[in-house]
């Protein structure tokens, strides 16, 4: 009986290793992927400009935030007030990569080069502009790709959930979003972009014991309850 409360206790106890190993594993790698804790607030109804060009009536300045850059044109910080009804995926902010121009932003992060990671993100389309696809290009590591939206409205973006994963080459890998239509001022939405390690098979291996661990603790307990009821 002892042995078996050694076997059942290690289970538990690996169970919360493994847990913690997995919860640190998907920790998501990005500063501010939310846009929802930036340097710079929204000080207008609903949204506010930033990058190189000034001639935005909202303009807020040259970046938003210190930990995402913007490389090329202008982007909009959104949030549901105002004029603009339609919800974040997370709040309070979002972000527009059209803000007058097609605008590119890009994160750098650590990585172990080889190691395998996830990026997700949801995306939508700005339906302020004029009807058309929204294009935006993703690269990151060895992945490089695009997304598509349209069908949005100002009260449900729809929005889209991007899940990929990718390889990193070196010891540090940029994030980069980019507009690819400079049409109608109708840019690709982005809100919750996360990257996180994609956990290893031994620490998979250890969650598996520790649930084994667990069913069997859980198994003899109700033997020994029916047993004693007999």
């Amino acid at each position: 009986m002892r042995t078996l409360k050694t076997i059942s206790s290690t289970g538990m106890v690996l169970l919360f290793m493994s847990a913690g190993s997995v919860g640190a594993a998907r920790a998501n790698l990005l500063v501010d992927g939310n846009f929802d804790s930036p340097t710079a607030t929204v000080s207008f109804p609903f949204y506010e400009n930033y990058g190189p060009v000034t001639g935005d009536p909202h303009y807020g300045g040259s970046n938003f935030d210190g930990s995402w850059n913007i490389t090329r044109g202008n982007v909009d910080l959104v949030t549901q007030a105002g004029g603009w009804p339609a919800p974040p995926q997370s709040t309070p902010y979002y972000l527009d990569l059209n803000g007058n121009t097609a605008g590119t932003i890009q994160q750098t992060f650590a990585t172990t080069a080889g190691k395998t990671y996830d990026l997700t993100f949801y995306y939508s389309n700005n339906p302020g502009g004029s009807p058309h696809p929204a294009i935006a290009s993703v690269q990151v590591g060895s992945l490089s790709t695009t997304v598509q939206h349209d069908g949005a409205t100002v009260t449900d973006l729809a929005w889209t959930l991007f899940s990929k994963p990718f390889t990193a080459s070196s010891a540090s890998t940029t994030l980069i979003f980019a507009e690819q239509d400079n049409c109608c001022n109708g840019g690709i939405m982005l809100d919750t972009v996360s990257v996180a390690a994609v956990p290893e098979p031994s620490t998979w291996a250890m969650m598996i014991v520790g649930f084994f661990g667990v069913g069997y603790m859980a198994y003899r307990r109700k033997n020994s309850a029916v047993l004693r009821v007999a």
